[in-house]
C-alpha cells in the first residue's frame, strides 16, 4: 500500500513538473526580428507572433494606428498595425528605436483589386484632387514605400506599375496576386530610451 502511495506521489509530482515546464515554454517571448529580417522572412512567418525591432520612420498622422519601421539604409519600410489595446502609436516615437509585438499577416492584392484602385485614382485625377495636405501626402508615401512602390509616382502611376508587375507574374505562371506583409494586431510596443 505504501509503495502504491509513493508511486502515485511520484506520478503527480512528475505531472506537476511537466505542467510547470510546459507553462514556461508557452510564456516564452517571440523571436525579435530586425526590419531587414522580417521583410525577408515574412512569407514563412504568416500567422506567427513576432517582435520587430527598428527605427520608426513614420507614424500615421491620420489615425495613429500604423507605425512604419525603416531598414538601416532607409530603402525599405515595414508596417506595424495597432491592435485593439492600442488607441494610437506615440507620435514621439519617430526616429527612435521601437520593439513591436504582433502577428505577421499577408495581404493579397488581385488584378480586380488593382482595377478598382486604378478607377478610383483616375476619378480623383479628374476631380483635380491633386492638392493634399502635407500629412496626408506623407501617409501615402510611407504606405507606398512599405509596399515597395515608387514614392515619387502619382497614385495612378503606382497602381499601374503594380498591375504591370502582377500581369508579368501571372504570365510567368506564378501567383495571380501580389503579396504585401505587415505585422497586425500589435497590442504591445516599447520605445527604447
Amino acid at each position: 500500500m505504501k509503495q502504491r502511495l509513493n508511486l502515485l506521489l511520484i506520478i503527480f509530482a512528475s505531472i506537476g513538473l511537466f505542467s510547470a515546464s510546459n507553462a514556461k515554454a508557452q510564456v516564452a517571448k517571440p523571436q525579435v526580428y530586425s526590419v531587414e529580417e522580417i521583410i525577408e522572412k515574412a512569407p514563412t512567418l504568416v500567422g506567427q507572433t513576432v517582435q520587430v525591432k527598428g527605427r520608426v520612420h513614420h507614424v500615421c498622422a491620420q489615425t495613429g494606428r500604423k507605425l512604419f519601421l525603416a531598414t538601416a539604409d532607409e530603402k525599405k519600410i515595414f508596417r506595424i498595425n495597432a491592435g485593439d489595446k492600442i488607441d494610437k502609436f506615440d507620435a514621439d516615437a519617430v526616429d527612435r528605436i521601437v520593439i513591436a509585438t504582433g502577428i505577421v499577416a499577408e495581404q493579397r492584392v488581385t488584378l480586380e483589386d488593382l482595377n478598382k484602385q486604378e478607377a478610383t485614382a483616375i476619378a480623383a485625377d479628374k476631380a483635380d484632387k491633386a492638392k493634399k495636405d502635407k500629412k496626408a501626402a506623407e501617409h501615402c508615401t510611407s504606405e507606398a514605400k512599405a509596399n515597395g512602390e515608387n514614392t515619387s509616382a502619382t497614385p495612378l502611376q503606382r497602381v499601374q506599375t503594380l498591375k504591370a508587375k502582377l500581369k508579368k507574374q501571372i504570365e510567368a505562371g506564378k501567383n495571380n496576386y501580389l503579396s504585401f506583409y505587415s505585422v497586425n494586431n500589435s497590442n504591445e510596443y516599447s520605445i527604447e530610451k
